[in-house]
């Protein structure tokens, strides 16, 4: 009778039920524990938040370090005002409540921590500096092993909006997806000292931040040239008036990163190019044609300092160089939309790519990042034309060749004969022991190509402009080494500075014709790059494009780095 009391008094009312010990002591049990859980697990919580805090960890003074690294990255500061904290990364705060074990777990891993700051392990930034690669390495595999959740708790693929990212980042997330590849593999270094370049063989952070020593910028050399006779210039921009543009040929000694490297004192300014310029006997004129019928492609031409080959290809420098090799991605795959924004760094000294590296230990004063041309390309049944338009930047009071206010100069292999080049275009010429380049031992070693045949057709054909007075356009070839003269190709080169802007074209037999000279047709798709000598400069002080590709009436859309040559 009495247990059937009780139980109707638990039913009347949990409150009476707790007013009545003896005949709910079950219920309050229950009740007490539940509220002890929870003032339990609050504390624990409120501890681990509290302990959370950045600082918290910068109770321990070594911890300083890699916070006030921190502060200086956009993890911290921004636009949007959205700031990480230690916590963030090294105990993993996670949306999902599964978590909150793991997140215990790092708490007590972190008291190995706290053991190094009693026993003095890192207590001193030498000791720190000497300890830092093995701290990363734990963190990196961690975060791995987690596939970069870390990273996720505010990233996420699925909400990546590829219109706003750049080439790079869109190829670079896409590959990963692929691979199977988490945030970590390629992103290590953002938020602290950069380090993960030791993994891979290369050179310390620290070593190469600094600029290594240079010499002056070279002046050009003299050199002797015949005048032709001065005659009027005929016809209008063809851009204009669909007409040949008339202008000086002159034989060209050297080409992009090549010129002697002794320093010698500034050449005077050379008086300003005119609007109409001399020109070469009317029959080398380049044929008339409507290039307003001619489709053109935007390109950007950038400033590369000390970037060779070697640099580029190397993954402890740069961290694409496994894509560029392996997936067999271009350059301009991932660096056509930003390669401004690379320019503009080199020139101005600062370090770039994974190691850090200054590009540019001498920037030239006043000169520009970038220059955005204007390429536009055709052929007939013989001959094959290239148009370049761009509006030259501000020139300066320095005149390393007061002969040339402009030389260009485009390189092509015979569709595919040299290694790398549908990657890299006709940087395959360009090493970094070049003279005046950063590891240069000869000055007079200029542009060559590894391994180079020039009976196996493993060379690169080069064409050049110069706006100097009076000579043919260059006909030339770069295999072992870079040869200025002997090619057959019937080649013609006009260029006129109009106004604001310089336009050069080529005319070239497609049959090439001699030693040096690549066959152009229809069955083949070519490697090549372009450069820009602006302002009477010369050496590597020059602009230099990005690896492209072209194909006679051979559409690819799939390849961004491709133009179709389409007869005109």
């Amino acid at each position: 009778m009495a247990d059937e009391t009780q139980k109707t008094e638990c039913k009347e009312g949990f409150f009476r039920c707790l007013l009545n010990p003896p005949k709910c002591s079950m219920l309050r049990m229950i009740v007490i524990g539940v509220l002890g859980g929870i003032i339990i697990w609050g504390g624990l919580n409120t501890g681990m938040e509290w302990t959370n805090r950045s600082e918290f960890c910068m109770s321990c003074h070594e911890m300083t370090i890699p916070f006030e690294e921190l502060k200086k990255t956009v993890h911290y500061k921004n636009r949007s005002g959205t700031t990480v904290q230690c916590a963030d990364c090294h105990v993993a705060s996670s949306k999902t409540p599964t978590d909150y074990i793991f997140k215990s777990f790092q708490k007590i891993v972190a008291a190995r921590d706290v053991i190094g700051h009693i026993q003095g392990t890192v207590d001193t930034p030498e000791k720190y500096e000497a300890y830092r690669l093995t701290m990363a390495k734990r963190v990196w595999e961690r975060m791995k092993e987690r596939d970069s959740k870390e990273c996720r708790n505010c990233h996420d693929f699925k909400t990546m909006d590829p219109e706003k990212q750049k080439d790079r980042s869109v190829v670079k997330h896409e590959g990963a997806i692929q691979d199977g590849k988490t945030c970590i593999d390629c992103h290590k270094g953002i938020a602290h000292k950069p380090v993960h370049h030791l993994l891979e063989g290369g050179p310390a952070a620290a070593a190469s931040t600094s600029p290594p020593a240079q010499a002056e910028a070279p002046v050009a050399p003299k050199v002797e040239v015949a005048v032709a006779p001065k005659l009027e210039a005929a016809g209008a921009p063809p851009a204009a008036a669909g007409k040949a543009i008339s202008a000086v040929q002159v034989a060209a000694p050297a080409v992009a990163v090549a010129v002697a490297a002794a320093p010698t004192q500034p050449v005077k300014a050379a008086p300003k190019a005119e609007a109409t310029a001399a020109v070469t006997p009317a029959a080398s004129t380049i044929t008339a044609l409507d290039w307003s019928k001619v489709p053109s492609r935007q390109i950007k031409v950038f400033y590369p300092g000390q970037a060779g080959l070697e640099w580029v290809m190397n993954k402890a420098d740069h961290s694409s160089a496994a894509d560029i090799i392996e997936k067999k991605r271009a350059c301009a795959k991932c660096h056509e939309g930003d390669a401004n924004e690379v320019g503009a760094a080199i020139v101005a000294g600062k370090p770039v790519g994974v190691s850090k590296t200054v590009m540019e230990p001498n920037p030239p004063e006043g000169k520009v990042g970038f220059i955005p041309v204007t390429f536009q390309t055709t052929h007939d049944d013989s001959k094959i034309y290239f148009r370049f338009e761009w509006v030259p930047p501000k020139n300066g009071d320095k005149k390393l060749d007061p002969k040339n206010e402009v030389k260009l100069t485009m390189m092509f292999d015979g569709g595919g004969t040299v290694e790398g080049s549908d990657q890299n275009g006709c940087w395959a010429t360009c090493h970094v022991d070049l003279r005046t380049m950063k590891e240069a031992k000869d000055d007079k070693k200029t542009k060559y190509i590894k391994d180079a045949d020039l009976a196996g057709g493993k060379f690169m054909d080069l064409i050049q402009f110069r706006s100097g007075k009076g000579q043919n356009p260059v006909d030339g070839w770069v295999a072992s080494e870079r040869h200025m003269e002997g090619g057959k190709s019937q080649l013609k080169a006009e260029g006129k500075k109009d106004g604001n802007k310089w336009v050069v074209i080529f005319e070239r037999a497609l049959a090439g014709g001699g030693k040096g000279d690549h066959n152009i047709t229809a069955d083949k798709v070519y490697n090549f790059g372009f450069a820009i000598h602006e302002d009477y400069t010369n050496a590597r002080f020059h602009y230099v494009s990005l690896g492209y590709q072209f194909g006679l009436d051979k559409p690819n859309p799939g390849v961004k780095n491709y133009i179709d040559v389409q007869k005109q």
